[in-house]
Order: structure tokens, then sequence, then C-alpha cells
């Protein structure tokens, strides 16, 4: 039996009838909850960390202050590197916010920070059926829960250079990987020493490519490998080294293909540690195809505003039915050293953010997809968001116990296999080792 929280006691007692209407709220037939006729007193004042541009989520939260008059929510943006020590050496000093924003590797090593949401308040059922599936990271199964609300994603799509592809007379970018692999040798071209000067893809490297982790991550989930996954006993497990029904590796398979693009003895070669970063190579009009976050689109339009390009869905395995995307999604979790008013007004400022409408504001001011199965499947003749949408929908991703220490093991697992220490099987299983030893860190918390 799972000893029931301070915290979940007043929520099953005090939300009650909020939990009725949570499910009106995330059904789409309320438009939100306010909560004027049962105001006390001065509103709460709520503080929300994240990692979102503050210029996007202002505008929204300042909406919902004039609409809701029993909390007040303040926003501080923090950058991305030193978000977590921020909310660590704030929590020390006994301060902090009071709900955060937190994305799928954040959750296995800052549960002890996070004040589980239990089933009875919010039932999994409907949990299921209001989030599109990669929410269903934060669904806690064995301490019957949830971690926190799924907010925005932010789906990884392909990049591609529309100059570069007419000027070879390609009209569309790849579909699958073996047009992809195709398409590389055409746009690669290298000087007469040999070095590259127009690359076709940035593949087989980590230190130079943004985000080498996901791109790796997303070819092994695709390849039919989850890297994580819950035993019968709802206990994480590392799949990364289990093979398929055919006896393959699936990430075997997905190490060896991606590192092929920075084997000069391949011919699909077309990257390399001596090149600049891989975004930073796009923005210049030297890579054809880049594989990055949908929210890169401004960084990339700031950093080259004449650059011709576009963004396409991400190849899919030849003659796979399912597709399959990757994407960080966001979520908004409860701070537990909060007080227990705080953590009410918190969840009920969660309940209304994530709502129809409000959830379809903050889409549209960050530039990021939904969370919610409705606002994603509706029709609309917006390019950009029409291809994210459906990249979210698409998207896989895992739960990293650690993303910094995950991205230092995969650097290793392609790096031992581009210098010739380890075979691609060793590797991977060297691989698995260490994220079994990082998941042990965070498994009890």
């Amino acid at each position: 039996m799972n000893k029931i929280t301070p915290f979940q006691i007043i929520l099953l007692a005090g939300f009650g009838v909020v939990a009725v209407i949570a499910v009106l709220i995330f059904s789409g037939i309320l438009p939100g909850y306010k909560n004027e006729s049962a105001q006390r007193g001065p509103a709460v004042s709520l503080s929300l960390w994240g990692t979102l541009p503050g210029k996007q989520m202002n505008g929204v939260i300042s909406a919902i202050n004039k609409e809701n008059k029993s909390y007040r929510i303040t926003y501080a943006e923090y950058p991305a590197s030193s978000y977590e020590n921020e909310v660590i050496n704030a929590l020390a000093s006994g301060s902090g916010p009071d709900f955060w924003i937190i994305s799928q590797d954040m959750i296995l090593k800052n549960k002890d920070k996070i004040s589980l949401i239990p089933f009875a308040y919010y039932p999994e059922r409907n949990f299921r059926d209001d989030f599109i599936d990669i929410s269903n990271l934060f669904v806690d199964q064995k301490n019957g829960g949830l971690t926190a609300f799924p907010f925005l994603i932010d789906p990884i799509v392909m990049y591609w250079n529309k100059d570069l592809f007419s000027s070879a007379g390609i009209s569309q970018p790849p579909q699958n990987w073996d047009e992809f692999a195709e398409d590389v040798k055409i746009f690669t071209e290298k000087n007469e020493a040999g070095n590259i000067t127009q690359a076709g893809t940035a593949l087989g490297e980590l230190s130079n490519i943004r985000n080498g982790k996901d791109i790796l991550s997303m070819l092994i989930i695709q390849s039919g490998n989850p890297i994580m996954k819950m035993d019968n006993k709802d206990n994480l497990k590392v799949a990364l080294d289990e093979e398929d029904s055919s006896g393959k590796s699936p990430a075997v398979i997905s190490v060896k293909f991606f590192n092929d693009f920075s084997d000069p003895n391949k011919s699909v070669y077309s990257w390399n540690k001596a090149l600049s970063n891989a975004d930073t190579m796009f923005a210049k009009g030297a890579l054809a195809m880049y594989f990055g976050y949908a929210s890169e689109w401004l960084e990339i339009k700031a950093k080259n505003p004449h650059l011709n390009f576009d963004i396409a869905e991400v190849p899919q395995i030849k003659g796979d039915k399912t597709k399959t995307a990757f994407a960080k999604i966001y979520a908004l979790a409860i701070m537990k050293n909060s007080s227990q008013a705080k953590k009410q007004a918190a969840m009920s400022s969660i309940l209304f953010m994530v709502s129809n409408a409000v959830s379809k504001d903050f889409s549209q001011a960050a530039g990021l997809a939904s969370s919610r199965r409705d606002l994603l499947a509706e029709k609309t003749a917006d390019a950009y968001f029409g291809l994210i949408n459906k990249a979210a929908v698409m998207s896989k991703a895992w739960l990293e116990p650690d993303g910094d220490e995950v991205r230092r093991i995969f650097k290793d697992m392609v790096e031992s296999v581009s210098s010739g220490s380890l075979s691609v099987g060793d590797s991977v299983r060297l691989a698995k080792n260490r994220l079994d030893q990082e998941l042990r860190k965070y498994a009890e918390k």
C-alpha cells in the first residue's frame, strides 16, 4: 500500500469538486476555471520558473492573471544551461518556484522535488484521453499519480535548404532514410584536399551536433527499441541492448547508421569534428539537411534572414507503417516544498493553463505544439503549425535519468566505435551498463 502524503490528502479532501471541473476543462466543455466567487482575501502569489522565453510566455500569463482573481502568476525565465542549478540553489536557500516547467530529461533526477498529483484527483483514463501519447512519460503507475501536466511539445523536424535542393534538381525532401542517404551523397562537396566544403547532413558526431543525443535516440526508437521501459512490476528498466524478434539489435543498427556519416570510408561521408557546429553550418547555407527542434526556426531566421529554407517531417524507415518522430515535451510540475495553499493554487493555475483555449494561446505564442489531443486534431491552414502539430502526435521520447550524463554516454558510445576501440555491439552494451548505473541513482527518489 503506497503511503498517502499530506498534499494528496488535502487534494482529495479539498478538491473533490475541482476534480469534476478539471474533467470539464480538459474536455473543452468549460473555457477555463474562474474562482472569483470563492475568492477570500488577496490573490495567492505564485512563482513559475522555466526556460521558455519570457517574451512568449508573459503575454498569455498576463491575460490569465486578469481573468483569475484567486492567484497571480509571476514567470521567471532561466537559461537552459543553468536552470536546474538555479532551482537547486534557490531551494537550498528556502526560496524557489511554486511550480516549474520541466522536460522528460528532468523527471527522474528531480522526483524528490516534485509533488505527485494522485489519480484520485485526476483519473488516468481522462489523462490518456486528453493528452497525446508522449505525455504518458508523466504517468507514475507505481505511485498512482502524475508527476506533471503536459504543456507544450517541441518536435524535432528536418530543416532543408531549398536553394540547394532546387539547384540539384530535387523537388522535395526525402521521405525515408534510403532516399536521405542518396541525397546526402549528392549534396556533400569536398575541395581538392578532400575537406568537406558543403555537407549533405550532420550526423555521426556529438561534439559539434547540437541535437546529436536526441537524433540518435530518435533513430533507436524508430528502429523499435524504446531505450527505457517498464517491467512487469512497473519499475523502469534500461532496454538499450535488447534484440528484436528477428534477433537483431535496433541500437546496434542505429549507431552504425549514425556513424556512417562521419566515416571517410563510407559513400555517405558528410561530417566530421573539424566542421563548425551543425546549426551554424545550416544558417550559413553550407548544410543541406539539419535535424533541429521546431523552436530553432526563429533562431535560424535571425542568423540569416536571407536563407531560403523550410521544415519537413523527419525521414522514416522504408516500408515501416508506423511513423515516429522525437520531441522535447514541456510540463508543469508542483514543487514539493511549497505551502499547501500555494500547491492548491498552483494546481488550479495548471488546470487553467492546459485547458483548451489557454493551451492554444500558449501554443501560438511559443510557436510550439499543444499537448492536447483535441487541439492537435483541429485543421489548420498554417503551414508551420500544420507540420509541427503532426510531428508532435508522431513523437516519442524516453525518461532520461540525467540529460547531461546521457549525452556523455551517447558521445562515448559513438566515439568508441568511430575510433575503433570498441565494436558497435560492445559500445552499446557499455552504454547500457552506464545507463543502468544512472538509473539506480534516481530510481528510489
